[in-house]
């Protein structure tokens, strides 16, 4: 009776301890799970994690908690494709109905009609995002599934036959720079950072598009022609260093070598297309670990870049999905670890609730925010790598020095008109000349109410601002976005992206701040240069060191000022500002004064003309470069090309007339007026053969 009691106790207590070393053992992990997510993690080292999602999850509340605390990326799954967009039929509208709405026409649309594109989802998508800290895949422009049929035949009749080459040449210029247009001049569309520009070129099958261009895959000329559209309109919002264009495909793996020709067909004369996405549907049977790391690397040596864009793993279980995911992950973190250029890592749903693969679970999470096995095994392989979450990124951003770097609160300036003076100068910024034109210069001067010294302050909601000018539609913009000392400060039309968007630093005064750059991460600030005080003295950006040229008062407009100097104020109320109303926004036209107008300078005196030319088979562009080395403003250019040495089908930034045995070429109103030391840059396409050199002369 006791041996039997003693075995029961000793039965006991190793059940007890069993379940007390399990009891220890659950608080690790749970203590892990909290402290390491996909997002301070992958986030963390690539840029970028992210996931598929749709607007319908986006607006439930909890799956976009969830969404946040593992991914700072969304692509949308099906609602930014083109019969998104353009619907199952054409809801044809006029041309100029289109042009009203801020549709791109190029110059070679001959047709009459227009489909309407349909903007509310993926409008909604994004300020979404914006609120939430959210970047955006843009997936995707040029597809041959999900394209309606009637997008590539004639009067965009589904019944009808298909257009000519030139014919969808203008069609997808409209479609591509239309969408483009369309999210960069959006307030929240500083949000996509990048796009899927053509996707599955080499899957295509009884595709519009071939039926159009013909069935080349390596060299198609309707891809290339994609990318240049959508760089070109990268260009023009100055975004190419932070927006990358991407050519998406699936089983990368098994087609290396076609996915490097392509990519290399489109970046001929000119990179265009940053590199591969590459769809990762993949499966524990096919493919192996390395040889899906065999294609990665095969890219990454061929100078890509790569985003790994639509991640699912089909399996026979959650252990056989933990285990490749283990091993994947790994081969994945090492090649980021050796210096490959890898900038996104996107789970194709945010659980297996979502996913598109049927009768699998193929995911890391079983609901939206209970992982999986596979998911531990994710983050085992990325700290087996770098190390604990938070550890410093693969590729750290140098650090500025300390004594440098404007630790001061962010100040609250409320919205509305001001102006904005110098301490150290007295000195009012102000746009020179009052010119109302893109990339007119900023200036100190003295105070006199013209509108080129007024600037609406309107506040972003993150602690940023922009300023906009009472000359019209136009902002103070660092010239091209760069993050560099003495960048000129100009003003720009009115985008509201990063090169426009300023905070404002408390100083040990009241009333006076300093001024940074969002260009530059707020270690650049808005800067008098030389600390000079006299009138016309450039303001430009320079690394903050708080001196009084880095420091500005903003003085409210009074509403009943009559533009005299007397009339600005010491110093600002912030609480209450004399606001002009909302609905009275500057006026496009400058006051009225006394027009200095630069000088036009011929070609001989220092306005020099270069060109690239980048060919394919069966057409080519030609891009121009115009500088002005007069050491004068110059207003009004003129350029002349032979008709014998090229064909001009479509243009940007020009405008393009006949003349004789050439092609005259003027700007866009725009661009007419090059200021000393800067340059424009136009260009256009043609179809048929080029040779080497061309003969272009400037006026």
């Amino acid at each position: 009776m006791k041996r039997k009691m003693l075995k029961s106790l000793c039965g006991k207590l190793l059940a007890l301890a069993c379940t007390f070393t399990m009891l220890l053992s659950v608080p690790a992990v749970d203590a892990k799970a909290a402290n390491e997510t996909l997002l301070n993690t992958y986030g963390s080292a690539y840029g970028y994690s992210g996931t598929c999602i749709n607007l319908y999850q986006l607006r439930d509340a909890g799956q976009l908690a969830t969404l946040k605390q593992h991914y700072n990326s969304i692509t949308l799954e099906n609602e930014m494709k083109p019969d998104a967009l353009l619907g199952g039929s054409a809801r044809l509208i006029s041309v100029s109905q289109a042009k009203n709405r801020g549709y791109y026409i190029p110059d070679n649309y001959r047709e009459s009609y227009v489909p309407e594109i349909n903007f509310n989802t993926v409008d909604e998508v994004m300020k979404i995002c914006y609120n939430n800290g959210l970047k955006m895949r843009a997936h995707t422009l040029v597809w041959h599934s999900q394209t309606p049929s009637w997008f590539f035949r004639n009067n965009y009749a589904g019944n009808g036959g298909f257009v000519n080459q030139q014919t969808m040449d203008a069609r997808l210029e409209m479609y591509v720079k239309t969408v483009m247009n369309h999210v960069y001049l959006n307030q929240y569309g500083s949000v996509v950072y990048a796009w899927d520009v053509a996707n599955e070129i080499l899957h295509a099958e009884n595709s519009g598009w071939e039926a159009v261009y013909g069935k080349n895959k390596v060299n198609a000329t309707y891809v290339k022609k994609a990318f240049n559209f959508a760089y070109q309109t990268l260009e023009y919002f100055k975004l190419t260093d932070s927006v990358k264009l991407f050519y998406n495909d699936y089983n990368t793996y098994m087609e290396v070598n076609d996915v490097i020709k392509l990519v290399n067909y489109i970046n001929q004369g000119k990179k265009v297309c940053a590199g591969v996405g590459m769809q990762s549907h993949l499966g524990t049977n096919f493919p192996s670990v390395d040889y899906y790391t065999s294609a990665l690397n095969s890219f990454l040596g061929a100078g890509f870049e790569v985003q790994i864009t639509e991640l699912d793993i089909s399996n026979k279980g959650d252990s056989d999905l933990a285990n490749y995911t283990y091993q994947l992950m790994k081969n994945v973190n090492k090649a980021k670890k050796n210096g490959g250029k890898i900038t996104g890592v996107t789970w194709w749903g945010l659980s297996d609730q979502t996913t598109w693969v049927k009768n699998q679970k193929p995911l890391l999470f079983s609901t939206p925010g209970n992982p999986k096995q596979a998911y531990y095994k994710a983050i085992q392989a990325y700290t087996e790598t770098f190390g604990a979450a938070g550890n410093t990124p693969v590729n750290p951003q140098p650090t500025k020095p300390s004594e440098n770097v404007n630790t001061n609160s962010t100040a609250s300036i409320a919205n509305g008109w001001y102006y904005l003076k110098n301490t150290n100068s007295q000195k009012y910024l102000t746009v020179q000349d009052d010119a109302a034109k893109p990339a007119a210069n900023v200036c100190i001067s003295t105070g006199t109410g013209v509108k080129g010294q007024k600037w609406y302050v309107e506040n972003k909601g993150d602690g940023y601002i922009t300023l906009k000018s009472g000359l019209g539609d136009f902002m103070l913009d660092v010239a091209n976005g760069v993050d560099e000392d003495g960048a000129n400060l100009q003003i720009y039309t009115a985008y509201g992206h990063d090169a426009q968007q300023f905070i404002v630093k408390t100083t040990k005064n009241n009333g006076v701040y300093t001024i940074g750059t969002k260009s530059s991460a707020a270690t650049k600030y808005v800067d008098v240069y030389e600390h000079k005080k006299v009138d016309g003295t450039n303001v430009c950006q320079w690394t903050f060191y708080g001196n009084p040229n880095q420091e500005w008062i903003f003085e409210p407009v009074n509403n009943s000022n009559n533009n005299q100097a007397s009339t600005l104020q010491q110093q600002p109320t912030q609480q209450t500002p004399a606001q002009e109303p909302a609905q009275t926004q500057p006026e496009s036209k400058p006051e009225t004064k006394p027009e200095t107008k630069p000088e036009t300078k011929p070609a001989s005196k220092g306005l020099d003309l270069s060109y690239s030319i980048n060919s394919w088979n069966g057409g080519y562009n030609v891009s121009l470069k115009l500088e002005n080395n007069t050491g004068s403003a110059v207003d009004g250019w003129t350029i002349k090309i032979k008709k014998s040495d090229v064909t001009i089908d479509s243009s940007w930034n020009m405008s393009v007339k006949t003349e004789g045995n050439y092609y005259v070429i003027t700007p866009s109103d725009w661009n007419k007026t090059i200021a000393a030391g800067q340059s424009v840059e136009i260009g256009f396409q043609g179809s048929g053969a080029i040779g080497s050199t061309i003969d272009a002369s400037v006026q």
